[in-house]
């Protein structure tokens, strides 16, 4: 076991960091018109893992993320962001010889998005550019995301999760789309050794081959996983182990933006874990946390504290899906 000691941080988040422009009020109906007005551009921080960082570090946490960006004019801003939103940036890759990638989102009058990238090159960071020293600081680990972790993807994850096991740390892991075509089966070796995993319902159905979301964890269940916790969108979460089994039912809430809310959701979820909160409180605190995001325009920018947080549950209404 890990001698506590010697702990330094709450939690690694690893994976992706790139650049996000927020542009809200750009439609399709647009693209026709010479000139549009937008009611807002934003420039931040983004990523799975980084949007998980930030939150998490908002929350109370002490938090490091581990991530690859460039020395260039987005690597800078998205690194001066990251000091300003309390993450511990000492464990972040600057390589001259990468590009971050550039996500712009368009956000439309409904909260709905699209993503148009602007691709890194030689992004993402890899197994042999971790201090892996520094999972013997640390209480937890989380991938976010698997699918998207490019040179992780390929293998680093599966070493990465082993060595955090060895170590008698907490192993979280969110996923992505298989945007690099790597195969449903392509984390398989990895599973054994995460403690909790959050796909979403998409992310599910395409790694197990399963429409419904029971049969889905089921399956995550058999590969090894511990806990599956899958998200459902506007539906609230569905969350499985091998003792206990429960749906949790969304906030109501008016949508203004749901560009990371599957991220907040991810660190609502691990701060909880790290509290020593019931496996039903986790889910209930991670949809909190996944909604609050949504009322405002960006993937980290809405969650500000840990007492925001509580004083939601306290406040909002729980919408009773019929399942």
């Amino acid at each position: 076991m890990k001698d506590k000691a010697n702990e330094k941080y709450d939690i690694l988040c690893v994976g992706a960091c790139v650049q996000d422009i927020l542009l809200e009020g750009l439609e399709e109906k647009h693209f026709k018109n010479p000139v549009t007005v937008l009611d807002r551009v934003i420039f931040t921080s983004g990523g799975d893992a980084t949007n998980e960082a930030v939150v998490l570090s908002k929350l109370g946490n002490r938090t490091a993320l581990i991530a690859k960006v460039d020395d260039g004019a987005a690597g800078n801003a998205v690194y001066l962001d990251l000091v300003s939103e309390g993450v511990d940036t000492s464990q972040i890759v600057r390589d001259c010889k990468s590009k971050s990638t550039t996500a712009f989102v368009a956000i439309d009058a409904q909260g709905g998005h699209k993503f148009f990238l602007s691709k890194g090159k030689n992004e993402g960071i890899a197994l042999e550019e971790i201090d892996l020293l520094t999972l013997k600081k640390a209480r937890a680990i989380s991938i976010g995301s698997m699918y998207t972790s490019y040179k992780l993807d390929k293998g680093g994850i599966i070493e990465l999760m082993k060595i955090a096991k060895e170590a008698g740390i907490l192993t979280f892991a969110d996923m992505d789309h298989d945007v690099e075509k790597l195969g449903p089966h392509a984390m398989d070796p990895a599973y054994p050794y995460i403690d909790y995993l959050l796909p979403s319902i998409d992310e599910a159905r395409y790694v197990t081959g399963k429409e419904d979301e029971k049969d889905a964890a089921g399956e995550f269940l058999k590969r090894g996983v511990k806990t599956v916790v899958i998200k459902l969108g506007d539906q609230g979460c569905y969350v499985r182990s091998e003792k206990e089994e429960f749906y949790m039912d969304p906030f109501e809430v008016e949508a203004k933006d749901t560009t990371g809310c599957g991220d907040n959701f991810v660190a609502g979820f691990i701060h909880s874990v790290l509290r020593g909160k019931t496996l039903m409180d986790c889910a209930r605190f991670a949809c909190a946390t996944g909604a609050i995001n949504s009322l405002e325009i960006g993937g980290h920018m809405a969650v500000r504290s840990l007492g925001q947080v509580e004083e939601f549950l306290r406040s909002t209404r729980q919408v009773k899906i019929l399942r």
